[in-house]
């Protein structure tokens, strides 16, 4: 599914596949729907669709859409990018009603199936909230709930989801200076030492590029960890092998993502 994902150059195509497995309720199928889906609303909107103050809604057309990539100081995508969107969301986001229903339903559908990476993100949701809300009672029960995610999605065992937790779990990670940022690499690092340069671990890297000045194109997974754990890269592996160890073991626990270790 994660492959087919990857692949695809039509979501609608791809959506057509898993539809009737995804309302079946199959976990992965729910997910990767989800998030095809949430792909279209959120970047096929954004470049294609232009809003006009007391205008009607038009489409840009392709030459225009990637003209924002290079008229918008530090735009995250390329051209290349922009018509790859095209691609895979044009036929999507031209028929109405949805063909395939909404993204968020879709999404909360898998977290409901307990599929790991809807999981995974769906801790990160909660951190948020834990964050950001003034509430102490609802920011504490958000705080428990991304925690019983965490462990949760980790029965898994998979590469994907322990990198996918590499950003939620850093909110746990303690005051200590420093703490948020071992936590991170930690992850990340573990996710590495799992599966080496696997194509969840590129796209990962692609993402992360888009955003970081410093990486090169031939960058991968484990230059970024060593960049970013600076002095501490021994440390962060010897913490990632035994974080590795628990998780293989089955008895990883909501004490070691508070303590990282």
């Amino acid at each position: 599914m994660r492959a087919q994902f990857r692949a695809s150059k039509d979501y609608w195509e791809f959506a057509e596949r898993i539809h009737e497995a995804a309302k079946h309720g199959d976990g992965a199928s729910q997910y990767y729907l989800g998030l095809a889906l949430n792909t279209c609303d959120f970047l096929y909107r954004y470049y294609f669709l232009a809003q006009e103050s007391g205008s009607p809604a038009r489409l840009r057309t392709l030459d225009e859409a990637q003209q924002l990539t290079a008229t918008q100081a530090g735009s995250a995508y390329s051209s290349d990018d922009v018509r790859d969107i095209q691609s895979r969301c044009q036929r999507i986001m031209s028929t109405t009603p949805p063909p395939f229903g909404v993204a968020s339903d879709w999404m909360e559908a898998a977290i409901k199936s307990a599929y790991p990476l809807a999981q995974a993100n769906a801790a990160m949701n909660s951190v948020l909230v834990a964050k950001n809300s003034p509430d102490p009672g609802r920011s504490r029960a958000a705080r428990n709930e991304a925690l019983a995610l965490v462990v949760d999605a980790l029965r898994s065992k998979d590469a994907e989801v322990i990198l996918a937790l590499a950003s939620p779990v850093v909110y746990f990670a303690g005051d200590e200076p420093g703490a948020g940022l071992k936590q991170h690499w930690t992850w990340v690092m573990a996710a590495y030492l799992r599966e080496p340069d696997n194509a969840s671990q590129a796209e990962w890297t692609k993402e992360h590029c888009r955003f970081d000045s410093q990486c090169h194109p031939d960058d991968r997974i484990i230059d970024i960890i060593r960049r970013g754990a600076g002095n501490d890269f021994d440390e962060i592996e010897r913490r990632a092998r035994e974080l590795n160890r628990k998780i293989d073991a089955g008895n990883f626990e909501e004490p070691d993502i508070r303590t990282g270790r």
